[in-house]
């Protein structure tokens, strides 16, 4: 979904580069910006029919606009102070710096945009969506798409939860992570076991948002990966939905991704039955649609311990396709939702976020996140509530 903006500024050349830098950028498929450096012509279209989504802009357009008593839509001041930081500190609006780095700009502008609405008038907020992200084989790639998924909900307006539970946190490999003194993951599972079902020693439910840090790059929440290997080892089957139920209840997310270990894992199989929706990622290879099958038949049997339902709640993608996978025998349970293309490049020494910037990757996972996310929380891609 595009968020539809208005930017009103008295100095045409401002907006040429802006505008330049838009639509060469990953943004252009987020933002559409209508431009105006002359005040008649910006009150004569916001005096219309199509009200954008947002308006920014110069101190003198903001008032004037204001005046006519047309302010339903979000808006910012553009400050040219510098002293003031991007945020919520006019009545009814917000700052935003005028001159700053072009990427922080428009995340600004992005983010003062209603599109959140949408998704708060579809669904209760406290209406979270689980999704788990897990794999019968190794090297499926399962992080590579977890975290790509991550940031174009992100894109889309969502608040995202990326969550990592492998024992040793693969995400470290492909983003670099910033610095942050938030006390994390291992902390918080302190916190939880400590507390107890009868919440000994009175700590209190946990603000999640304390143990937490915010990934810009990828425009959601994490935690920072976990130094201490053996914490991992340790956390069991009831540590992991003790944790997926604080992140759901807090009501702070739309959407929380999963990311899992080795699928007989205990945190694996709490995944599991908790989440609301498995997506399957499956190489590009007999081995790894043979042990999705196994693993499948076995979730199906009686003597699993497994609720029988989870089959229904699985989706499935198969990642570093090349066209021969048309090729492969399916089975009737195991149908590919989608699949996603191998990249040469990633095969360079240092890839990194190369992961997270290749568009025929990316174009795959925006058409997986609207099939799996849309029926979910309906609005999210199409802005119509159902």
């Amino acid at each position: 979904m595009t968020a539809r903006i208005v930017l009103a500024v008295r100095e045409s050349q401002y907006i040429e580069p802006l505008l330049h830098y838009l639509h060469h950028s990953e943004y252009a498929e987020m933002l559409r910006i209508t431009a105006f450096s002359r005040l008649d012509a910006f009150m004569e279209f916001m005096t219309g029919d199509e009200l954008p989504d947002a308006v920014a802009g110069d101190p003198s357009f903001i008032e004037a606009w204001l005046v006519e008593g047309r302010s339903t839509v979000p808006w910012a001041v553009l400050s040219e102070g510098g002293e003031l930081p991007n945020g919520r500190d006019l009545a009814g609006g917000r700052h935003i710096a005028k001159y700053q780095a072009l990427p922080s700009l428009l995340e600004a502008i992005l983010q003062l945009s209603d599109l959140k609405r949408v998704r708060t008038t579809a669904l209760p907020k406290e209406a979270t969506l689980l999704l788990g992200i897990v794999s019968a084989s190794g090297g499926s790639g399962k992080t590579t798409v977890a975290l790509n998924m991550a940031k174009q909900l992100g894109a889309v307006g969502l608040s995202v939860f990326y969550l990592n539970l492998e024992s040793v946190d693969s995400s470290g490999f492909i983003l670099r992570m910033p610095g942050s003194h938030v006390p994390g993951l291992e902390r918080l599972l302190y916190e939880l076991k400590a507390g107890g079902p009868e919440n000994k020693g009175g700590r209190g439910e946990p603000k999640w948002t304390d143990y937490a840090f915010r990934h810009d790059s990828l425009r959601c929440d994490a935690f920072r990966p976990v130094e201490n290997f053996k914490e991992m080892l340790q956390m069991s089957r009831q540590d992991t939905l003790d944790l997926l139920e604080g992140l759901a209840g807090a009501g702070s997310y739309d959407v929380v991704i999963v990311d899992t270990g080795a699928i007989e894992e205990e945190r694996a199989q709490a995944v599991l039955n908790r989440c609301g929706v498995l997506l399957w990622v499956l190489k590009n290879d007999q081995a790894s649609i043979r042990k999705t099958e196994r693993w499948l038949d076995y979730i199906a049997s009686p003597h699993s311990g497994m609720q029988p339902e989870l089959v229904n709640r699985s989706r499935f993608v198969m990642n570093g396709c090349t066209g021969a996978e048309n090729d492969r025998p399916l089975s009737a349970v195991l149908r590919l939702d989608t699949v996603l293309p191998y990249i040469p490049s990633w095969g360079l020494q240092h890839y990194g976020e190369l992961c997270l910037s290749s568009p025929l990757y990316i174009d795959g996972i925006q058409q997986l996140s609207r099939a799996i996310v849309e029926p979910e929380l309906p609005g999210v891609f199409t802005g119509i509530p159902v």
